[in-house]
């Protein structure tokens, strides 16, 4: 009766905007039938009320609109949040649930990025499939075409069918008769597609079907990501069937779960858990045990069994980035930040024969406080390395050390790259300073995980 009552309601205040609204409800995660949407504008436009042209082209704006929240959502929240909003009652209360989300993600996954069309064709996954293209980053301008193409397809099949049965049935019949064959119509459009997909599946059944390769950074909070701008154009460049995601842990216990629920090849490991995660891992190579930190996770496949072997690649992109500025006079450095990032730098310029001293807000074990900075102090060591986080975009803070007792010798080098310039190193710039920002170390790092992530296993 509600849904008598209901169409009852669009018959009589159905128009192209309510239409359009309607459909986007319908194409996010709030549950709401199209089949009670389309069908009677469908019977408006034979009155003469609204056009067929009409209906259909307001009702795919709206499914549009509708599935780009979903994709935003998903896009900006990552994998980690949504599945926690299926798995609590707020998404069961939105009929979502995580068996829905899996099967629509292994729906995009199996098909790429044309399951964006074809999966508005398919019940159970027509609503959802918007999320699995949000994680996976796919093209803006390619979701919103895909997604044009199957609703309006999709649409197009409701208007036909409200259309011919008002020809038909008196409105008052119309709900009743919708439901029987919106139900029929469905059944053999999926029916057709599951033929074509057979078709399609023995075209290319001598081809090797190519797995989505994940890839991703942890780390808690991850507000920007340079790994992940630059491995996804990588993967777009060159082809290759694979994509980087981010997922903020708001603590390491939560490392288990994330790697039992996705099949990933490789992580990066960003503050605060390049040490915490070590107990985590199976192995680590003899840089990463030397060093104490891991920022790379290569996945092993071994006999049956993942193994996680960790890597530490922030000592190369560092000593790759340092060694064209070094002076002669370079022998001695300062280390600001006791964190997983200094290690792999002291490292480095333990490599390299420069003596350091680490610099700390609560100093222990021979390490300098920031208070001990005196002038004899600051002219002996012309190297000074930036571990903090402090500096960061959007901050506009800098390490406490006294910068009018810099000079034209030193060297600044800040592992923070975003901003290009941060205070710390502005404040060397005026002081006559050779200054560095950690770019360059990133993109060395992320080159060599690459290289660590492509060996055959």
């Amino acid at each position: 009766m509600e849904s008598v009552a209901f169409i009852q309601w669009c018959l009589d205040h159905l128009n192209y905007w309510t239409v359009t609204l309607l459909m986007a409800i319908e194409s996010s995660f709030i549950p709401f039938p199209s089949e009670v949407v389309v069908p009677p504008a469908a019977y408006k436009a034979y009155s003469g009320e609204l056009s067929v042209v009409g209906v259909i082209v307001f009702a795919t704006i709206g499914s549009i609109i509708g599935a780009l929240v979903n994709y935003g959502l998903a896009y900006f929240l990552g994998r980690p949040v949504v599945y926690r909003f299926a798995r609590s009652r707020w998404g069961h209360l939105c009929l979502i649930d995580e068996e829905k989300v899996k099967k629509a993600e292994g729906f995009f996954n199996k098909h790429g990025a044309v399951s964006t069309f074809v999966g508005r064709l398919v019940p159970a996954v027509r609503q959802l499939i918007s999320i699995p293209a949000g994680l996976a980053k796919m093209n803006l301008g390619k979701f919103v075409l895909y997604t044009a193409l199957g609703a309006g397809f999709w649409n197009a099949v409701l208007v036909m069918l409200g259309y011919g049965l008002a020809s038909v049935y008196p409105q008052e019949q119309l709900m009743a008769q919708v439901a029987l064959y919106s139900q029929e119509i469905g059944l053999v459009v999926f029916a057709a597609l599951a033929v074509a997909l057979v078709i399609i599946g023995y075209r290319f059944i001598k081809k090797k079907e190519k797995r989505l390769q994940r890839f991703g950074l942890i780390g808690y909070p991850i507000t920007k990501s340079f790994s992940q701008k630059y491995f996804n154009e990588k993967f777009q460049r060159e082809g290759i069937h694979a994509f980087y995601d981010l997922y903020p842990l708001e603590k390491i216990e939560e490392f288990r779960e994330l790697v039992a629920e996705n099949e990933f090849r490789g992580l990066n490991v960003t503050i605060p858990y390049k040490q915490q995660v070590i107990p985590y891992l199976t192995t680590l190579d003899e840089t990463a045990k030397e060093i104490g930190a891991v920022n790379v996770i290569q996945f092993v496949h071994h006999r049956g069994r993942v193994e996680l072997k960790g890597w530490n690649t922030d000592a190369i992109g560092f000593e790759e980035s340092l060694r064209p500025l070094l002076k002669e006079y370079h022998k001695q450095a300062l280390i600001l930040g006791t964190g997983g990032a200094s290690k792999a730098v002291a490292y480095v310029l333990k490599k390299l024969g420069i003596v350091y001293r680490f610099v700390s807000r609560t100093p222990s074990g021979g390490q300098l406080g920031y208070d001990e900075l005196t002038k004899e102090v600051m002219d002996r060591h012309l190297l000074i390395v930036n571990c903090t986080p402090v500096g960061m975009y959007p901050a506009d803070a800098c390490p406490d050390i006294p910068y009018d007792l810099l000079t034209e010798r030193h060297l600044l080098y800040d592992l923070i790259y975003n901003p290009e310039k941060t205070v710390f190193l502005s404040k060397g710039e005026e002081r006559g300073a050779t200054i560095k920002n950690g770019g360059d170390m990133l993109v060395g790092q992320a080159k060599a995980a690459w290289k660590i992530w492509s060996q055959k296993n």
